[in-house]
């Protein structure tokens, strides 16, 4: 008896192991409203791309949060997805950093359109809260500081630029408006473990491509025979939503790649 009482354990706790040890997920609540959000940095040097823009419109999203625009890249965007997105709205960099552009393309009524500065970083992020189906949301569109240092050096920035990013992104968070769902994303300029990240992370959001696409790139640049590649941009969401869905798009000039999440609305 004591040897099938054994047996019996250890097979429930192999069954356990099997399963993930977790319980599911609960059901989504029925007709629960579902959206597509994409973040890009279309790269102000390609400026009019289009194979980016192919690329965004390959993919469909309902919401586009855009790094780097330009006068150029606005209206060759709104030319292209006008009809799409009627609804958009850009800015032009508030310094000399010429990839401090930002742009929003939504198929639904933007309400709020608030520019977060921050003297941490060079470049502003966009508060931005959207008429969707199911209420409003509140999406957070940010473009962090590049893993350069002062002087210019890549390889001095990948290590003292931690600090500057997560300074970024508390300086955001604070100014979220708690009682709205929240999306946030952009191009942090790190990767999943990155102190910015952690800062979302630790108020309770989720990042969505890790849990479908763990091991895709969505930025890479060649540095003499090779090509470095990392993953810097990413799709957050609060507890007010689970992904369903994640995927990089193959397409476009720019350095980054399109990322999208596919997001259900509890």
């Amino acid at each position: 008896m004591k040897r099938f009482v054994t047996i019996a354990l250890v097979a429930v706790s192999i069954a356990a192991c099997a399963s993930g040890g977790s319980d599911p997920a609960p059901p989504l609540p029925a007709g629960a409203p579902r959206l597509r959000v994409m973040t890009y940095n279309v790269n102000f040097g390609v400026a009019g791309d289009r194979e980016g823009i192919d690329a965004i419109a390959s993919a469909a999203p309902d919401l586009v949060l855009l790094q780097e625009t330009t006068e150029v890249w606005e209206a060759a965007l709104v030319a292209a997805l006008g009809d799409r997105y009627p609804h958009h709205r850009f800015a032009p960099p508030k310094n000399e950093w010429t990839a401090g552009g930002m742009g929003v393309l939504s198929r639904w009524p933007i309400t709020t359109v608030e520019q977060l500065d921050t003297d941490a970083g060079p470049f502003f992020a966009w508060r931005l809260v959207i008429d969707a189906p199911g209420g409003p949301l509140q999406a957070l569109d940010v473009h962090l500081h590049p893993p350069i240092s002062d002087g210019g050096s890549w390889i001095v920035g990948y290590f003292s630029t931690r600090s500057v990013r997560e300074r970024e992104a508390n300086d955001h968070v604070a100014r979220l408006d708690p009682a709205l769902p929240t999306i946030v994303a952009g191009d942090f300029n790190e990767e999943d473990e990155g102190a910015a990240i952690a800062v979302f992370e630790r108020r309770g959001f989720t990042n969505a491509l890790p849990r479908f696409q763990p091991d895709a790139d969505t930025w890479q640049w060649p540095v003499g025979a090779t090509t470095l590649r990392f993953r810097l941009d990413h799709v957050l969401h609060d507890r007010h939503f689970r992904a369903v869905g994640a995927a990089v798009v193959v397409g476009g000039r720019s350095d980054h790649a399109p990322v999208w999440a596919d997001l259900v609305r509890l």
